[in-house]
């Protein structure tokens, strides 16, 4: 069971790396190169899209370090990865919730002025960039805590 977790937190855990660079590479580009008028009309359904892609890499990746913190609780060493993977992740959890998810809902409602709209957008690309390095940070973390969960005579195919 201890691996299953560890493997799940470190495949859904890179996943949701990719899946945010992605967003930072392709998306937050072009939104930023469009009108602000026709980012705000098209936003909702570029939103739409890509709300099931984070949840699915996000939320995983988030319950196989949880608990590969509660099956390694004698392991202090692996526990400590896996406790530095689990901060990266709610602070880009919380982030997510407190700027990313509002800004976003009011992009969809088109209830900034076109100025303001502008602003928000910038914010929101610096921000996710930060969600970026947080995910890579998680990611690596969550790499170096599967490693350390496993006694060093003990193979991972056993």
């Amino acid at each position: 069971m201890n691996r299953t977790f560890g493997f799940i937190a470190v495949i859904v855990s890179i996943a949701y790396f990719g899946n945010v660079l992605n967003i930072g590479l392709t998306y937050a580009v072009a939104w930023q190169r469009m009108e602000t008028m026709a980012f705000m009309q098209g936003f909702e359904t570029t939103f739409l899209l890509l709300l099931p892609t984070v949840g699915f890499t996000l939320l995983p990746g988030f319950i196989g370090i949880i608990a590969s913190i509660y099956l390694n609780k004698e392991n202090k060493k692996a526990n400590r990865y896996w406790r530095i993977a689990l901060y990266a992740s709610l602070i880009s959890i919380t982030l997510t919730l407190v700027y990313h998810l509002p800004t976003n809902l009011a992009f969809m409602q088109q209830s900034y002025t076109l100025e303001e709209a502008s602003r928000r957008l910038d914010l929101w690309v610096l921000l996710h960039w930060v969600r970026i390095g947080l995910a890579l940070f998680a990611s690596v973390y969550v790499i170096v805590g599967f490693q350390k969960s496993f006694s060093e005579g003990e193979k991972l195919t056993s």
